[in-house]
């Protein structure tokens, strides 16, 4: 929408980054949401369908926005955004990594093990997963469903942060619960991936990791992309100083930190939160 006193481009990069902020938010929160056997498989979809494309549109931001300040404020075409990056989130990331120096002096964390399985998984659900259900309906393949690779994402990013005390203890406790509820540990009519029947404390220990592991992602998802936050930071910083420079007499890039301050929530604050986008909006 075109507003008086505004350059067209600044409302276009604000509708945009609107758009990626409230993506990236209901992304947490369908993925809090999430859990197997309890009717709300459809919110992991949810999930990953939002994370892929939030996260995309905001390293498309930054790779939109330093082409401009690179190029007397020109823009890139359609057709070199589509050609260089596509929807490779992977690669879009370490592209933008890649000129942090240009904008930002903040300094990249180590990433943990689990943190490259991430990216590559919302790479390739942005990619070729998003229509798995139904590419498997019409021509099966027998390729994994993304369910089943976030199962090993979750898994792995709960037994990197929970101390293996604490896993044994809760495996303990766990099955403490069910005797004390009167569950029967017998097979269920859920297989596992390699279509083995399931049973009881299979399904109640695989929701409890699913449950206790959602805010660990969302705090590494928080983590990788934190840096990506400074860099628009940086470039909102340059472009204030170009525009002055140049006498421009409306804005042409907006103050990108306005909308992607939740990047700076830290780990006690995330794991706490049961919220985003109610937050945030």
């Amino acid at each position: 929408m075109k507003q008086i006193g505004f350059d067209n481009k600044f409302v276009l990069l604000c509708q945009e980054a609107y758009l990626t902020k409230n993506t990236i938010l209901s992304g947490f929160d369908f993925l809090l949401k999430a859990n197997f056997y309890q009717e709300k498989d459809g919110y992991f979809y949810s999930a990953f369908f939002n994370l892929s494309i939030g996260f995309e549109r905001l390293l498309k931001l930054a790779v939109v926005t330093d082409y401009m300040l690179s190029n007397e404020y020109k823009t890139p075409t359609i057709k070199h955004l589509k050609k260089c990056f596509g929807h490779d989130v992977n690669e879009l990331y370490l592209s933008v990594l890649n000129i942090k120096g240009k904008y930002s002096k903040s300094h990249q964390k180590t990433l943990l093990g689990s943190d490259d399985a991430l990216l590559k998984f919302l790479s390739e659900y942005a990619k070729d997963t998003r229509y798995f259900n139904l590419n498997e309906v019409c021509e099966e393949k027998f390729d994994r469903s993304p369910l089943y690779k976030w199962l090993d994402i979750a898994r792995a990013i709960y037994e990197e942060n929970t101390k293996p005390y604490i896993r044994q203890k809760t495996a303990m406790d766990l099955m403490y619960k069910m005797d004390s509820m009167g569950y029967q540990n017998g097979f269920t009519r859920q297989l596992d991936e390699g279509g083995h029947p399931m049973m009881v404390y299979d399904i109640l220990h695989r929701q409890y990791v699913i449950e206790k592991s959602a805010p660990l992602v969302v705090w590494r998802l928080i983590e990788l992309f934190r840096p990506v936050h400074y860099i628009l930071m940086g470039m909102s910083e340059k472009a204030s100083e170009y525009e002055t420079s140049k006498n421009y007499k409306t804005m042409v890039v907006p103050h990108y930190e306005d909308f992607f301050y939740f990047f700076l929530a830290n780990k006690d604050a995330i794991k706490r939160r049961k919220n985003w986008l109610g937050i945030f909006k």
